[in-house]
């Protein structure tokens, strides 16, 4: 074991076009499960989710987007990560208004 001092620190983030499988509070006793790729993230109201394009798992209803507000969210699992592109010289995203 490294002690903490020489460990790597790591962040992850959902990765636009990755596929996942969401587990996410449903009505039922189970928790509703949804594959497919990321395709962003969506405002419903107040509350922001993340839009998943259902992939063929999902049969009838694959390529259909659905928007899963990120407070129902209970688990999600990594099937197909891609990288994030670099953007080098790209101005942020957040707007400074003085």
């Amino acid at each position: 074991m490294m002690p903490s001092s020489k460990r790597k620190e790591e962040s992850f983030a959902m990765t636009v076009g990755s596929s996942y499988l969401v587990r996410s509070a449903d009505a039922r006793d189970k928790p509703l499960e949804t594959r497919g790729k990321l395709r962003g993230y969506a405002s419903i109201g107040q509350e922001t989710a993340i839009a998943v394009e259902l992939d063929e798992s999902n049969g009838e209803m694959k390529g259909r987007i659905r928007f899963i507000p990120l407070n129902v969210i209970m688990s999600v699992d990594v099937l197909k990560a891609v990288e994030k592109p670099e953007e080098k010289g790209k101005e942020p995203d957040s707007v400074y208004f003085g």
